[in-house]
């Protein structure tokens, strides 16, 4: 995070966390995929980009299928508390019908 310039301690203990429950997994079968730690040096390099947790998450696990994608992103959600994909959906539907809304010629 220092490298980025985009120190947030909790973020990072939740971002090892998140990880290392998916390693434990995967090792006992749960899931065929983890989080390596080239991905966590992603996620938080879009975290430095776009200042938005959860969207820096769900960009860096854009190429897992979308079970994967959807587990992996509630299961971060359980471990930050402050954080809620509904919440994000809400914002993102918003921002959307406001950008068609900017589009439209009426």
């Amino acid at each position: 995070m220092k490298k980025y310039g985009a120190v947030d301690k909790e973020f990072a203990d939740n971002l090892v966390t998140w990880a290392e429950v998916i390693r434990k997994t995967f090792f006992d079968g749960g899931v065929d995929e983890v989080i390596s730690t080239r991905r966590l040096d992603h996620i938080v390099k879009a975290f430095a980009i776009f200042g938005d947790k959860l969207q820096s998450i769900e960009l860096c696990v854009a190429r897992f299928d979308e079970d994967t994608k959807m587990s992996f992103m509630d299961l971060y959600t359980k471990i930050d508390a402050g954080i809620s994909i509904e919440e994000e959906e809400e914002d993102s539907l918003i921002e959307d019908t406001s950008e068609e809304d900017d589009e439209s010629p009426f």
